[in-house]
């Protein structure tokens, strides 16, 4: 559902994330951005506010390295994966239609 290739060698093929965002359809968000409507429709332009990587899309995921117990960490994971489809359906302008 999410991916971050932050300080991986892929992340300097240009158009990497275009390949992947287009490669993975269950992918909802990569690289703390939520994927748009518009990054996965061919010359779709629906305005800055459906753009991708823009403030509307971002994700903050914090530091699970710190969880004591595999209950907190899956209920965290959970949290964030109702975060990410709640930013995705405010940003997204065929659900909005």
């Amino acid at each position: 559902m999410h991916l971050t290739l932050f300080s991986n060698p892929v992340c300097s093929i240009p158009g990497y994330r275009h390949f992947l965002v287009n490669s993975i359809q269950s992918l909802l968000a990569l690289d703390n951005f939520v994927i748009t409507d518009e990054e996965r429709i061919e010359d779709a332009s629906f305005g800055y506010r459906f753009r991708g990587l823009n403030e509307f899309m971002k994700l903050h995921i914090p530091d699970y390295t710190k969880e004591k117990s595999a209950e907190q960490h899956l209920f965290n994971l959970e949290v964030d994966v109702y975060r990410l489809r709640r930013i995705f359906e405010r940003n997204s302008p065929s659900i909005l239609i």
